[in-house]
């Protein structure tokens, strides 16, 4: 299956991503993970550039480049979804947030996904987190923040999209996860739902 985590910066989609496959593996099964964006390829390295050297960029030009890792990975997924549990640390999912907060239409935006044949998830693990927490744990870690990482109202902005999604069920199966519990906890309870996903 192919399952997506989700999340404001600071929700821990990092850690709940790898924490999954380390259970899941321990458990016997085949499980993979990929992050988006990879800033190791070379649509990576523009949008780097952009989130970290404050490199302009119009919301056609971000959501066209974040896209189009997906549209490149589509046949990737395909094949790895139907004989492991790949997971991946955001994906489509993400770029229905934050670029349509930047002004792309969310109807173009879900079109545009059907035309290119973008895989969709089995499901989308929301972590809803509080955005103060969110703020606090970010800035705890010893990481470079990008600027979308620095600014607050931007976070609390995405917050209430990610809602947005989440209660109309847009483009895929949205699961709301309480992400303010423990991290051991939350692992735990997105491992039980995913065993369940038939």
């Amino acid at each position: 299956m192919f399952i997506v985590i989700e999340g404001i910066d600071g929700a821990g989609c990092e850690t709940q991503g790898k924490n999954l496959i380390k259970l899941l593996s321990e458990s016997g099964k085949k499980a993979s993970l990929i992050k988006y964006p990879d800033y190791d390829r070379n649509v990576g390295k523009i949008i780097r550039d952009f989130l970290y050297e404050s490199k302009g960029l119009t919301p056609q030009q971000q959501f066209l480049l974040y896209t189009m890792q997906f549209v490149m990975d589509k046949k990737m997924i395909e094949t790895k979804r139907k004989d492991e549990i790949l997971i991946a640390d955001r994906y489509f999912s993400t770029t229905l947030c934050y670029q349509t907060l930047e002004g792309i239409d969310m109807q173009m935006a879900t079109d545009y996904a059907k035309d290119f044949e973008i895989e969709v998830p089995d499901a989308i693990f929301y972590l809803n987190v509080d955005p103060d927490i969110a703020i606090k744990r970010k800035h705890g870690e010893d990481k470079i923040k990008n600027f979308r990482e620095k600014d607050f109202d931007f976070i609390r902005k995405t917050h209430q999209q990610y809602q947005m999604l989440v209660d109309k069920q847009v483009w895929g199966k949205w699961i709301n996860i309480d992400g303010n519990k423990g991290i051991e906890e939350i692992t735990k309870d997105i491992y039980n739902k995913i065993t369940n996903i038939k």
